[in-house]
């Protein structure tokens, strides 16, 4: 079956809902049954993107996965979101799956709700860098003051160096992140980089912030991610000693999205409490 056939069936099985949460829309996908796993969103926020874990997921998984509100631009109000989601949907604690651009919010989610969290994974994000936040607000303002057209238009250019080639996967990706940027606003945009810069600037975390925490927690790192180097991968190794590194050998940051299966397999495994010995790095 081809991609698009799956990404319209997948969504067609399990439709989004919307949920008003403290006054905001929030996007909800729910499929399966089973224990709880919450797909948190990457960097433009929407749950669809996740269409191939959801549906390698809901065989043996109760599975949320959330667009967030284009208006929210703050951290605290997004994990705020998710457990009221969570409340919503009758859900005590989840195995909480933070990729990415996500990986902050599943951070700060961990530290002030850690009880509705029964496994923290962790994909492809960092730590929070103060000097960082400038370049962060710096993009958000431009979102705001710049034209439209010229935002958008080197978004699409974005997309197409992030999603090389002529294969039916980058073709069909490609495809998807052009409707999703299609659906941006100036605000919907800088309230994501917003979002980073508070991250970047407000939060600092140590080793010992989850000593008392009795859940789990995995890291999945990308050998070859260019959007996250090595000294950043240490940097999250190096808050959380008592987390399990797995690194998917011959990984871009991109093939959590274009070649998901690994990374499916290693979720499920990681849930089980079982991950393959193989791509263990401690």
């Amino acid at each position: 079956m081809k991609l698009g056939e799956t990404y319209e069936n997948v969504l067609a099985a399990y439709p989004p809902v919307q949920r008003m949460i403290a006054g905001e829309r929030w996007t909800v996908i729910q499929a399966g049954t089973g224990p709880t796993v919450v797909l948190l969103p990457g960097g433009f926020g929407l749950a669809a993107t996740s269409f191939q874990y959801i549906a390698a997921l809901a065989s043996d998984y109760h599975v949320i996965a959330l667009s967030y509100p284009p208006r929210l631009n703050q951290v605290a109000q997004l994990t705020s979101g998710v457990v009221a989601i969570l409340d919503a949907c009758g859900v005590g604690a989840a195995h909480i799956v933070g990729g990415s651009a996500s990986g902050g919010v599943a951070q700060v989610l961990v530290r002030h709700h850690p009880q509705r969290i029964a496994t923290l994974i962790l994909a492809q994000t960092g730590a929070p860098r103060r000097e960082r936040a400038w370049l962060d607000r710096l993009i958000a303002r431009a979102c705001e003051e710049l034209p439209a057209a010229l935002i958008l238009g080197c978004l699409r250019l974005a997309v197409h160096a992030f999603l090389p080639g002529r294969s039916e996967e980058m073709i069909f990706w490609r495809w998807h992140f052009a409707g999703v940027i299609g659906e941006q606003t100036r605000a919907s945009l800088a309230a994501r980089f917003q979002t980073l810069a508070d991250y970047d600037h407000n939060y600092r975390f140590t080793p010992e912030d989850l000593q008392a925490w009795p859940g789990r927690i995995a890291i999945i790192e990308a050998p070859q991610d260019r959007m996250l180097p090595a000294n950043e991968q240490a940097a999250l190794r190096s808050l959380y000693p008592q987390a399990t590194v797995y690194r998917l050998a011959g990984t871009a940051h991109r093939d959590s999205v274009t070649n998901p299966l690994p990374q499916i397999e290693l979720v499920r495994t990681i849930i089980k409490g079982r991950p393959p010995i193989a791509t263990m790095v401690h």
